[in-house]
């Protein structure tokens, strides 16, 4: 059986257009120490992800959602600030909103032709960081921390300062973080602690 070639050139282009689909992206929360004795401080971070194909990360606009069950722990927040080298020209750590953080504008500069390229290490990249300190209270609670992404941006070579947005399919970030009561906390922190750990 013969092909035309016209077909053999669609078939080409399309086994070319699969090799190179693009990856979307994904936004990951991480909580050093995800479970808390009252007064007990953890770092949570966000990082931006991208797939193999992409140079680099470009730019992130997002908000930190946090749901403590009624709870108000937004006094529970302090040193949150944007992460080097995300924290280029016109961008903010946000604005605290509710229980958690609005605005969040994280971005870096890609620029061959004035000499300046884009930092495409590590992925994924860390570009927002902030403290967070378990309220002194007596009864334990869970707080639930997800992300809500309008820009996700990558630059796709290293050599050009073109970006592409992967907004399609991108994956927002979700993470726990447990304040366990007094006084069975030393117990459950380091039982848990250790699982946690065996986990990772």
């Amino acid at each position: 059986m013969t092909h035309r070639p016209c077909s053999l050139a669609a078939t080409l282009l399309l086994a070319a257009g699969a090799a190179h689909a693009q990856t979307p992206g994904t936004v990951v929360i991480e909580v050093d120490e995800p479970l808390l004795a009252p007064g007990a401080s953890t770092t949570v971070r966000l990082l931006a992800g991208y797939g193999g194909d992409d140079y680099s990360m470009a730019g992130i606009a997002t908000s930190l959602l946090a749901d403590a069950g009624g709870r108000d722990v937004s006094g529970a927040w302090s040193d949150w600030a944007l992460v080097a080298p995300m924290d280029g020209p016109g961008t903010t750590a946000g604005v605290a909103e509710g229980n958690g953080f609005a605005g969040i504008i994280a971005g870096q500069l890609n620029f061959p032709i004035g000499g300046i390229f884009s930092e495409p290490d590590p992925n994924p990249t860390p570009f927002w960081a902030a403290t967070f300190t378990a309220p002194l209270d007596d009864d334990g609670f869970t707080v639930d921390l997800s992300t809500l992404t309008t820009r996700f941006e990558v630059y796709v070579d290293r050599f050009s300062s073109r970006s592409e947005s992967r907004m399609d399919g991108l994956t927002e970030g979700a993470a726990t973080i447990f304040v366990v009561p007094a006084p069975a906390s030393a117990l459950v922190l380091a039982l848990g602690l250790a699982g946690v750990r065996r986990r990772r």
